[in-house]
């Protein structure tokens, strides 16, 4: 760009659309207005042209001294563009504009005794440009002296510029600042800037058709000398630079490239090159085709690397960056470095099995800049799976990432070897799916979750599922008022024996199947707090706790379950647990009980008084195993209702008490399921008329009260 006038470091602008250009003239005047007036248009014609040739003159005021009083005016006056030409590929428009106006100070003589304060009337500086990336307006004095100085040079009396901001109560005498607004001029006055560090006066990112406004504050001095004091005071305002931009192909398109730059698929690292490599034509495009600028890859064997580059400012990741790295190598060897530094990823939506390994790891992913302000759809975005001759990976710092909008992460650490997971920053409020989110996490033993937001979650089907290392889970606080599936959701939490769930909300939950299947280690389980009264299906919900001892369910509403099937099936070892109370359970809408309390052998007490068959189809090996004979030992069923009863198969095989309390409400009529087994191997039970068990008789046969004549194995109540 051209300088003109006096060399200058403010000038010196490039790759600029528009700079306009505005002066402002402070005077303090002695001489009649029309000469005043007259005098300062010829001295502004001529300085004007020299600086652009040609000007618009915008005057503000001049008041008068007479006698001992002194008058300050601002005169602003407007100058035309300078800069290198609007490209025209991509046009933009700046103007400036300052009113012709005056503003001017008046001070008598006892105001300037007093050393009385004053301020300008408040001058708008209107400015418009359809530059997309804004404007910067700045404002400084002509050169390096800030002063109001005397028109006459044998004065050497000066108005300074303040030092620091300041109210103006705090002005001392003969001093003078500046205030830049929009609307109110709460803020301080500001000292005046030097021409080499002018002042940012105001700044907007976007188009722009406003205003702003500046005022002036003036302290006079009780011995200030009467005369005329002036400033020339510059504003400058610069379309703000217009980036080259270019966007990376969509993930799964880019994904295909990638793959391609390395037929052994033995790439160690990705990560942004210095420059451009020295022959162009090894490289690929990854850039999508009204791309700005291209995007090119290659792969460097010496390194085992795939670099890329682009000379343009931004390189933006596509809005779909879906499976961008996912197994880059194809399940042939493990990547060292996935290095995100110099892609700009604030405008993606989708990053979904983004950095998806498959097989193979991937060591370090850095992310140190990675912009998640718009994504979506987080799902398998860090997933792995059946990963052979695994790795230690660097931990992850998720502390910046923006969720705010997310609403899938269905699987995001699917699988995952990270050896921490710290997301309670994770804005989650929006997020619908955190399905298989967990599954089967590899490294970690402690996941503290606690104050996740959850209200819009809708599914948590298996979402810590095998995550078999985990000893502490803390999923306190989780407002789940809109889950309907937690299916095998803590399901094969093998080692947890620390689980917190304080406030953990169920209340509108209907699947709760292989809810804590396979916990192992939990000793001690209270759900007192659990909101069962939407549930429908609690099959499996309990199997495989081999290690309970103890069981709080007396809150549980199950008025509308319908299955119960395996409910707290126990098929490899039997769970300590003594004693298991039920009574609270509503069972009205129960049509499954196949295996319910399968080989809990160490229950002496079973206490399902409470429970209504009438609808039960399925009861087949429901006390299969079940129950310790310590002695005496009961079972009562005598409020079973067994008119809709098809299959009984293996009901009461190998059962360990000795009496079985019925009422005549339970009929085998309808059985169609081999009912030849019901009592196999139930060598304990003895009827109330004193018939024993005896093999093979253990048919449904022998499924009623025993009485004379008619043996059976039950005992009437």
């Amino acid at each position: 760009m051209k300088k003109f006038g006096k060399k200058s470091k403010f000038y010196e602008v490039k790759n600029l659309k528009y700079v306009i250009l505005n002066r402002l003239f402070i005077f303090f005047c002695k001489k009649s207005y029309k000469d005043f007036v007259s005098n300062i248009k010829s001295k502004s014609k001529s300085k004007t042209q020299l600086l652009l040739g040609g000007n618009l003159i915008f005057l503000f005021t001049c008041l008068f001294l007479f006698f001992l009083s002194c008058i300050f005016l601002l005169l602003f006056s407007q100058n035309f563009t300078f800069a290198t030409p609007p490209d025209p590929s991509n046009p933009a428009a700046l103007s400036m504009t300052i009113p012709n106006s005056v503003i001017g100070f008046h001070f008598t003589q006892s105001e300037n005794s007093s050393a009385v304060f004053k301020k300008s009337s408040p001058t708008a500086i209107y400015i418009h440009t359809n530059n997309k990336t804004g404007f910067t307006a700045y404002v400084s004095s002509i050169d390096e002296d800030t002063n109001l100085n005397h028109s006459d040079s044998s004065v050497s009396q000066k108005i300074t510029s303040i030092s620091t901001p300041l109210l103006s109560s705090a002005f001392i005498s003969q001093s003078w600042g500046y205030r830049i607004y929009q609307s109110s001029p709460a803020n301080d006055f500001k000292p005046i800037p030097k021409a080499s560090n002018p002042d940012i006066a105001f700044t907007y990112n976007g188009p722009f058709s406003d205003k702003f406004f500046i005022d002036f504050g003036i302290k006079p001095g009780p011995n200030l000398v009467p005369g005329i004091y002036s400033k020339q005071i510059i504003f400058t305002a610069v379309t703000n630079y217009v980036p080259k931009i270019a966007t990376f192909l969509p993930g799964t398109e880019f994904n295909d490239v990638i793959k391609s730059l390395n037929p052994n698929h033995d790439t160690d690292n990705f990560k942004q090159a210095t420059s451009a490599p020295a022959n162009l034509s090894v490289a690929k495009i990854i850039s999508t085709t009204d791309s700005e600028r291209p995007i090119y890859a290659w792969y460097d064997s010496s390194v085992k690397t795939i670099f890329w580059w682009s000379d343009a400012d931004i390189s933006y990741a596509n809005q779909d960056a879906k499976s961008m790295f996912s197994k880059i190598n194809q399940d042939t060897s493990h990547v060292q470095l996935i290095d995100l530094s110099g892609i700009n990823t604030s405008k993606t939506k989708n990053m979904s099995f983004m950095f998806f390994s498959g097989t193979k790891l991937y060591k370090k992913i850095k992310l140190d800049h990675i912009d998640t302000s718009n994504v979506e759809d987080m799902s398998y975005m860090f997933g792995t799976e059946n990963v052979d001759n695994p790795i230690d990976i660097d931990s992850i710092d998720f502390s910046h990432f923006n969720t705010s909008r997310v609403k899938n992460m269905q699987g995001m650490f699917h699988e995952s070897f990270l050896p921490s997971i710290e997301i309670r920053n994770f804005n989650t409020e929006n997020v619908t799916n955190m399905s298989f989110m967990f599954k089967k996490l590899n490294k970690i033993t402690y996941l503290n979750l606690a104050g996740l937001k959850t209200r819009s979650v809708v599914t948590m089907d298996r979402m810590f599922y095998d995550s078999d290392k985990i000893t502490h889970l803390d999923v306190s606080g989780w407002q789940n008022d809109s889950v309907t599936n937690m299916f095998a959701i803590f399901a094969k939490l093998s080692a947890m024996t620390n689980f917190i769930h304080t406030g953990f909300i169920t209340k509108n939950v209907q699947n709760m199947e292989f809810m804590f299947s396979h916990c192992h280690s939990l000793v001690n389980l209270d759900l007192r707090e659990f909101d069962t009264s939407n549930a429908v299906s609690m099959k499996f919900m309990f199997e495989e706790m081999t290690s309970i001892n103890s069981m709080d369910l007396s809150s549980f509403n199950t008025s509308k379950v319908v299955d119960m099937s395996n409910m707290f099936l126990m098929w490899s070892a039997s769970p300590p647990m003594t004693s298991l109370n039920l009574s609270s359970f509503n069972t009205s809408n129960v049509v499954y009980m196949g295996s319910m309390f399968q080989g809990h052998k160490n229950l002496t007490y079973l206490n399902i008084s409470s429970f209504d068959t009438r609808k039960v189809q399925d009861m087949s090996n429901m006390f299969l195993s079940a129950m310790k004979n310590p002695g005496n030992g009961t079972l009562d069923i005598s409020n079973f209702d067994t008119r809709s009863l098809t299959n009984a198969k293996g009901m009461f095989t190998g059962i360990g008490v000795r009496t079985i309390y019925t009422s005549s409400n339970f009929v085998v009529n309808r059985l169609t399921e081999a009912p030849q087994t019901m009592f196999e191997h139930a060598g304990n039970l003895v009827g109330g008329n004193g018939t024993s068990y005896i093999w093979p008789n253990y048919g449904s046969n022998f499924a009623h009260i025993d009485a004379p004549g008619n043996p059976g194995y039950f005992t009437g109540r």
